[in-house]
């Protein structure tokens, strides 16, 4: 009587486990022609790399600066004449672009952007009005020497030459731009293009042309004077940005077409906050 008691408290106890097993075993097993197959499943969640945006900012933009020094030192360039560079800023907000997201997981890809912004130059300028009449042309600014201007007077006795420093200035002006771009993204790279056009704002007029001293030839050729109106753009650049990382690093060469300086090298900063 007793055996029997403890074979039916074993059986109590372990049916439920029994049944818990079995329910377990129909959860991980598949019926195929009426025949049970027990399966192993394992289930994993991982994170596909996209686009690092800013789903929750106000104004979804892609923030760029680029600081710029304008190219060209060779004879005609005044920073070979001044010693001192034209500097440039622009600071623009990528405001479409397409397709709006980029799997990261692809090798090779393609996007499209258009940008809106501004540039600020400083020009190294000259006040042309303030040369002498007996002005015969320029020496370049050295090391120990700033930019200098050669006149020469002729006199019953003889010809008088002197050397005097010449005075330059920097002359700054602000204009607005647009441009559409194309950018070939290699993972972490990106090689760009963009063109468009910069609205100049305000007439201005060209620094004049110098030339070396000579008792034949012009001290100096005056600079255009230039209205209002649009010059075009081109802009190529290569970036960095580390996977995940709303940062890109930049260098960035632009052209501009007309403009006293048309040549510019520099390197920015992008921050994505789509």
């Amino acid at each position: 009587m007793t055996c029997a008691r403890l074979l039916v408290c074993l059986f109590a106890v372990l049916a439920p486990v029994g049944a818990s097993a079995q329910g377990l075993m129909a959860q991980d097993s598949i019926v195929i022609d009426g025949v049970m197959l027990d399966v192993e499943a394992q289930v994993r969640f991982d994170s596909l790399p996209t686009d690092s945006r800013n789903t929750t900012a106000t104004f979804q933009a892609a923030w760029t600066v680029n600081a710029f020094i304008g190219g060209g030192r060779s004879a005609p360039g005044w920073w070979n004449w001044s010693g001192r560079p034209d500097v440039n800023l622009l600071c623009s907000a990528e405001l479409l672009r397409f397709p709006d997201k980029l799997d990261r997981r692809k090798r090779r890809q393609w996007q499209g952007h258009v940008d809106a912004g501004f540039m600020i130059a400083s020009l190294v300028s000259i006040d042309a009005s303030t040369f002498p009449d007996s002005l015969i042309g320029f020496l370049p600014a050295t090391a120990t020497a700033p930019l200098r201007m050669v006149t020469s007077q002729q006199f019953d006795i003889g010809t008088e030459t002197d050397t005097l420093d010449a005075v330059t200035g920097r002359t700054v002006t602000t204009a607005p731009f647009a441009t559409v771009g194309l950018d070939a993204v290699l993972r972490e790279w990106q090689v760009g293009i963009a063109g468009g056009l910069r609205y100049r704002p305000q007439s201005l007029k060209d620094r004049p042309v110098l030339n070396a001293p000579t008792l034949d030839g012009a001290a100096y050729v005056p600079g255009i004077q230039r209205n209002p109106g649009v010059d075009p753009m081109i802009q190529v650049r290569i970036a960095y940005q580390k996977d995940r990382s709303p940062w890109t690093f930049q260098l960035t060469g632009l052209w501009l077409s007309q403009a006293p300086q048309n040549q510019w090298l520099g390197a920015g900063v992008k921050y994505d906050a789509w």
